[in-house]
C-alpha cells in the first residue's frame, strides 16, 4: 500500500512538473515571437499578392481640388488588410510614389488621423508614418477583424489616382505579436492542468479516506490483537507449565515469516493465528493436561484431539485466513506421520508448517516439569536431526541459520511481543 501509495504521489509530481515545464516552454516561445520584428512589402491594393498584410489606399472624389499650377490638395484614405493570426505592434509604414513629376510638398498636420503628427518622415517622394499612441481610437496594434484605418490630407504636386498605385510601394515594419489564447496548444496545456487539478483533488479526498480507513483498520487489529492475546492467556492459564507459550510461539512465527520474505498481511495474520495454535487445550481435563508425568497412551489420545477441537471451534473465524489451519495442523509432520490427519509436505498449510517449527522451537528453549529447557547448541541438533521428518526443512534449515546469527531470542521472556 505504501508503495502504491508513493508512487501515485510521485506520478502526481512528475505530471505537473511536465505541465508547467510544457507552460515555461510555451509562453518562453510565445514572448520570443511577440518580440520579433517582421516586414511585408508590395504594392498599393494589391490584394493577389497573397500577403499577410496589405496596405489599401481610397481616394474621395469630393477630397480633391487644385489650389494653384502644380499644387494638388488630396485626401488619402488608408486602411491595411490583415489576414494574420498575428498581430503588429510599434508598427511603421514607408509610402514611395515612384511617379514621375511627382513631389511631395507637405501633410497637414491638422488634418491627420490615427497617426502621429509629430513623429514622422517627410520626403519628395516618401513618407515614413507611425501610429498615435494613448489616444482612444489609435490604431497602436494592426489586427485582424479590426478597422485599421488612417489618412491624412497632403499638398503636392501632382493628382493621383487608382491609375498611379501600382507605381506606390509600401513597406509595413512592426513587432509580431499573437494572443497566446490563440494557440491551440495553450487549451491542451490548460486541459492537462484542468484534468492534473482534478486527479489532484481526487488524489487528497481518496488519501483522506484512505487514512481514516487505516485509521480504522489499526483499530480494528487493535482490537483483535487484545483480544487474541486475551484468549491465549486463558489458554495458556489452563497449563502453568507453558505460561506464556502461546505469545512465544507467535514472536518466533513472526520472526520466521518476515525471514521468509512474505508479506505483510501474512506476518500480520500469523502472529494471531499462532496465539491461538493452542485454544483447543481449553477443552481438555485438567488431570491430563496438568500432569506432571508422561502422558499414558489413551492420555495422549485425548491431548491429539485439542487439534481438532481447535479447528472446529475457529472453523467459522473466516475474518483472519488461514486461523483455522494454524489451529488444526500444527502437529501435522512434514513425513505424514503427524496428526489429526496425516498430511504430508506441502499438503501442510504453510502457516502450520510455520507454527510447528516456532511452537517445537518454545518447547525446547523452555522448561517443562520434566525437563529444564535446552541450551542452543541441542536445540540447534533437535532441529537439523528431525529436518524434513517433523519439520519443513526448508523452514528448519533457515530457522537454524537464524539462531546461528542470533536473529532470534531463545531467552524465556514474558513480554515477548510478535509485533
Amino acid at each position: 500500500m505504501n508503495k502504491e501509495r508513493h508512487l501515485g504521489t510521485l506520478n502526481l509530481i512528475v505530471s505537473l512538473i511536465l505541465i508547467i515545464t510544457g507552460f515555461v516552454v510555451f509562453f518562453s516561445i510565445v514572448l520570443v515571437r511577440n518580440n520579433s520584428k517582421s516586414k511585408f512589402s508590395g504594392v498599393l491594393n494589391d490584394k493577389k499578392s497573397g500577403k499577410d498584410y496589405v496596405l489599401m489606399l481610397g481616394l474621395p472624389e469630393d477630397k480633391i481640388w487644385e489650389e494653384a499650377p502644380n499644387r494638388w490638395k488630396q485626401q488619402f484614405d488608408f486602411s491595411v488588410d490583415v489576414d494574420s493570426k498575428t498581430s503588429l505592434k510599434d508598427w511603421e509604414i514607408e509610402i514611395k510614389f515612384n511617379i514621375e513629376n511627382f513631389k511631395i510638398i507637405e501633410i497637414l498636420p491638422k488634418e491627420t488621423w490615427n497617426i502621429d503628427k509629430e513623429k514622422r518622415i517627410i520626403e519628395d517622394q516618401r513618407v515614413v508614418l507611425y501610429p498615435e499612441v494613448g489616444k482612444n481610437l489609435a490604431i497602436e496594434t494592426i489586427s485582424k477583424n479590426v478597422t485599421n484605418s488612417f489618412g491624412f490630407m497632403i499638398v503636392m504636386t501632382e493628382e493621383i489616382s487608382e491609375e498611379d498605385f501600382p507605381s506606390i510601394s509600401y513597406t509595413i515594419i512592426g513587432r509580431n505579436y499573437r494572443s497566446p489564447f490563440t494557440y491551440a496548444i495553450f487549451w491542451v496545456l490548460l486541459f492537462a492542468l484542468f484534468v492534473w487539478t482534478s486527479f489532484f483533488i481526487a488524489y487528497i479526498v481518496f488519501r483522506a479516506r484512505e487514512k481514516n480507513f487505516e485509521a480504522f483498520k489499526e483499530n480494528t487489529y487493535k482490537i483483535i490483537k487484545q483480544s487474541m492475546n486475551t484468549f491465549a492467556s486463558l489458554i495458556d492459564t489452563k497449563d502453568p507449565y507453558t505460561k506464556n507459550h502461546s505469545a512465544r510461539v507467535s514472536y518466533y512465527s513472526v520472526k520466521i515469516a518476515r525471514k521468509m520474505g512474505l508479506d505483510d498481511e501474512f506476518v500480520r495474520n500469523i502472529a494471531y493465528i499462532a496465539l491461538m495454535h493452542d485454544c483447543g487445550k481449553l477443552l481438555i481435563e485438567d488431570d491430563i493436561l496438568k500432569k506432571p508425568a508422561r502422558l499414558t497412551d489413551p492420555e495422549y489420545d485425548v491431548m491429539k484431539t485439542h487439534a481438532i477441537n481447535g479447528g472446529k471451534a475457529l472453523e467459522n473465524f473466516t475474518s483472519i485466513e488461514g486461523i483455522k489451519d494454524g489451529a488444526m495442523y500444527h502437529h501435522e509432520r512434514w513425513d505424514g506421520s503427524g496428526y489429526p490427519k496425516g498430511l504430508k509436505g506441502e499438503e501442510i498449510p504453510l502457516v502450520a508448517r510455520i507454527i510447528c517449527v516456532a511452537d517445537a522451537l518454545d518447547a525446547m528453549a523452555s522448561d517443562r516439569c520434566y525437563r529444564p529447557h535446552l541450551l542452543k547448541d541441542v536445540i540447534i541438533k533437535e532441529l537439523n536431526e528431525n529436518s524434513g521428518t517433523q519439520f519443513d526443512p526448508n523452514i528448519s534449515k533457515l530457522v537454524v541459520e537464524m539462531i546461528e546469527k542470533g536473529e532470534i531470542d531463545l531467552t524465556i521472556d514474558e513480554e515477548k511481543d510478535a509485533d
